[in-house]
């Protein structure tokens, strides 16, 4: 089963590498390692050139001005000739099991044509991590609009004919670009799960990580309901309420690591107006207290 890796990057010259070790450090050999720089100017290019003298599997695309991280993804999945192809943030690595354990997965049910895994949360200002498993498998295409259970870009191994039916990352998306390709993916084929942390996923504030900008969030679930209209109107109302109620959550924590509390009050004050549950009532509580005591109540949950 040939695999292609695709790594997009932008200014990570002092993390690009730990990133590219952890692919060629795999128990499962990968065909290829497709690095894409979207406008690097701090010497990220020449890390990667150094590292392809010594491993033939790396291949650099690089260009200027940057566009952006999907974008990047985009190059890099028209690069690639693996039959699957699986995605790495350049600021997270990798367990060496990895791609060994989903390859098992799709091996064992042909159906499956996207695999997740588990990851491992990794809060470095806080000093703080706490594990995440993937709760649903097989089909996802009703449960995937209420909440993405496939999780992050980096833990995906999905085969390369499924991106030509389903068409790549939504280049005009504000954020949620992973959220969106998803949703197309799970209405055309099964999904399976690593059940254990296979992937180090780095939160790192002074990145100004997308995931942490709490407008483009909205702008871009905006987007998304706009987009998949027809599938959401097929749901239950009970369904609706609970896919309001977990969007509401996941805002409430976005403002609570941003240091905005009285915002992530009033999210976590709308989740429980759709849905009044334990979680919902716990990130009410949580709100008058710093996010690390967040933090840890869900490190222990």
């Amino acid at each position: 089963m040939d695999i292609s890796v695709v790594i997009p990057t932008h200014n990570r010259a002092n993390l690009i590498e730990k990133a590219i070790k952890s692919v060629q450090n795999q128990t499962y050999p990968v065909r290829e390692i497709i690095i894409v720089s979207d406008g690097s100017v701090d010497g990220t290019d020449e890390i990667v050139n150094q590292l392809m003298n010594e491993d033939s599997r790396i291949q650099l695309i690089s260009y200027h001005p940057g566009r952006n991280g999907n974008y990047a993804r985009n190059c890099g999945i028209k690069a690639a000739t693996g039959e699957y192809i699986a995605f790495l943030d350049d600021d997270d690595e990798w367990f060496p099991e990895k791609i060994q354990k989903q390859v098992e997965i799709i091996k064992i049910d042909q159906e499956v044509g996207l695999v997740c895994t588990g990851i491992e949360n990794i809060y470095i200002e806080e000093n703080s991590s706490y594990l995440y498993i993937p709760a649903e498998s097989g089909d996802l295409s009703q449960k995937i609009l209420i909440r993405n259970y496939v999780g992050s870009t980096s833990t995906v191994l999905v085969k390369s004919e499924l991106l030509k039916l389903c068409g790549f990352f939504d280049e005009q998306l504000y954020a949620r670009q992973d959220y969106d390709l998803w949703i197309r993916i799970c209405q055309v084929t099964k999904v399976g799960v690593v059940k254990e942390p296979c992937v180090k996923y780095y939160n790192y504030k002074q990145n100004n990580q997308i995931s942490q900008q709490t407008d483009k969030y909205l702008k871009a679930t905006e987007q998304i309901n706009t987009k998949y209209k027809d599938l959401i109107l097929k749901l239950s109302k009970k369904q609706i309420k609970m896919r309001n109620n977990i969007m509401a959550l996941l805002l409430s924590k976005k403002e609570m690591r941003n240091g905005q509390y009285d915002a992530a009050r009033k999210f976590a004050w709308v989740a429980m107006k759709e849905k009044i549950t334990l979680q919902s009532f716990l990130y009410f509580l949580l709100t008058f207290f710093p996010f690390k005591v967040a933090l840890f109540f869900r490190r222990w949950a």
